[in-house]
């Protein structure tokens, strides 16, 4: 009954079954430590699970690894049973954490749907709901997408040049912006890089792909 807590946070994510199965097969990579975490380029190499590096909060580097793909989104689960929903490489939920993201509307309509089509200039409305200092946030945003110079990644000793969007958001009523951005695969447009805040211009969140899942834009 050791992870029974790590598999009702899934469900409350909607994970059930599927999850359940995959956070079992995920056990393994649960061994790394729990914080600040620097994996050899052979390591990230012979990973054999979808992995990725978190920094939260600008606190140390954590690994997390899938646990479920549901719906179009994949939930990523953590060695101290923390979660994180991302769709199309953006986050949409977490679970666990000192501050979470309750909810993102219109995703739909997210321009990070097909970014390799994205037009520069590219606008997006949505509600957004967070807490912050266990108080809950919300708010009406508007986030404006331009294309960045394409720039190198180095993830295991390999290097590969990816496209850069840059997303600017603005809550209305809280005089907040803040700046998101996201390395895309040239070929695939899968999101491999993010630095994206979870509330109006708080909890910065640092996500970098170490092994992607089979079929990602599938």
């Amino acid at each position: 009954m050791r992870y029974l807590p790590l598999l009702i946070i899934c469900l409350s994510l909607q994970a059930c079954t599927s999850a359940q199965k995959n956070v079992n097969d995920a056990i393994y990579h649960l061994m790394f430590e729990s914080s600040d975490v620097e994996l050899t380029d052979q390591e990230v190499q012979n990973l054999s699970k979808p992995s990725a590096y978190v920094r939260i909060d600008d606190q140390l580097q954590i690994v997390m690894v899938l646990g479920a793909f549901e719906n179009g989104e994949e939930k990523w689960v953590s060695q101290d049973r923390t979660l994180m929903a991302l769709r199309n490489g953006r986050v949409v939920k977490t679970l666990g954490w000192k501050d979470n993201l309750l909810s993102v509307s219109n995703l739909e309509q997210d321009p990070l749907a097909d970014p390799l089509r994205l037009a520069d200039g590219a606008r997006w409305s949505y509600m957004i709901s967070w807490t912050e200092d266990n108080q809950v946030r919300s708010g009406y945003a508007e986030s404006v997408f331009h294309r960045l110079e394409d720039k190198p990644l180095i993830t295991g000793g390999k290097s590969q040049t990816y496209h850069v969007i840059e997303e600017t958001v603005n809550v209305d009523g809280m005089g907040k912006s803040w700046v998101n951005r996201f390395w895309v695969d040239r070929q695939t447009g899968t999101v491999v890089k993010s630095v994206q805040s979870m509330g109006a211009d708080y909890f910065p969140i640092e996500i970098t792909l170490l092994k992607q899942r089979h079929n990602e834009k599938n």
